[in-house]
């Protein structure tokens, strides 16, 4: 995945290579609710999940967690739909892309359920479907050999962690640990495809 040829360099503007910088967002917001969870007063980081740091005495640095993260996962659409260009899946994965980081910042302002759920809903279901937009996408370029694979094999991940999630929350188990694996995994491979595309590699297709 790492392999890099003449044709697949590209040169951007400074602005595109700060909105593809959104999709390192999942990192930050990874590692600020992993330290925020260290420091909440009787938070339980393996069974508790992450919107449950809302009702914390950090809530309010959640809630910008979660505002942030939704504004760099909307900035990254913007910088996905100009680099795919034509071709499968040019608008429907930063469309869907767009909706996970709305999930988000709903997640920001509405903490009470049933709408928090609803929010989470979009968000989770919508990274599912960039995801396996990515795989159509990838499929058949040998730009980006592996790809299909990886995003395929990421989704199904991230679907038995957020099932495991729901089992856990509903037997009192590590819920709060699986829905943060479901996290990890899904920001593990943005954070990938970014360096991929920061070391030169082009999601538009040959010819476009």
């Amino acid at each position: 995945m790492s392999f890099i040829n003449q044709t697949t360099r590209t040169h951007r503007s400074k602005a595109q290579t700060a909105l593809l910088a959104g999709g390192l967002g999942g990192v930050l917001f990874v590692l600020t609710f992993l330290l925020l969870g260290a420091l909440a007063p009787g938070y339980d980081a393996l069974r508790e999940t992450i919107s449950a740091l809302e009702f914390t005495p950090f809530g309010l640095a959640q809630r910008i967690n979660f505002l942030v993260f939704g504004l760099m996962l909307m900035a990254f659409a913007l910088a996905l739909r100009r680099e795919l260009g034509a071709g499968r899946g040019a608008v429907l994965i930063p469309t869907f892309q767009c909706l996970s980081g709305i999930g988000v910042v709903g997640d920001a302002i509405f903490i009470h359920e049933p709408t928090h759920l609803v929010c989470d809903l979009i968000t989770f279901n919508s990274a599912l479907l960039v995801l396996f937009l990515f795989a159509w996408r990838f499929s058949g370029d040998r730009r980006w050999k592996g790809w299909t694979a990886y995003s395929v094999l990421t989704a199904l991940v991230m679907m038995a962690f957020l099932t495991a999630f729901g089992v856990a929350n509903h037997v009192g188990g590590p819920a709060g640990a699986f829905e943060k694996l479901a996290s990890l995994t899904r920001t593990t491979w943005s954070a990938v495809l970014v360096v991929e595309l920061y070391s030169g590699r082009r999601l538009v297709q040959s010819g476009t």
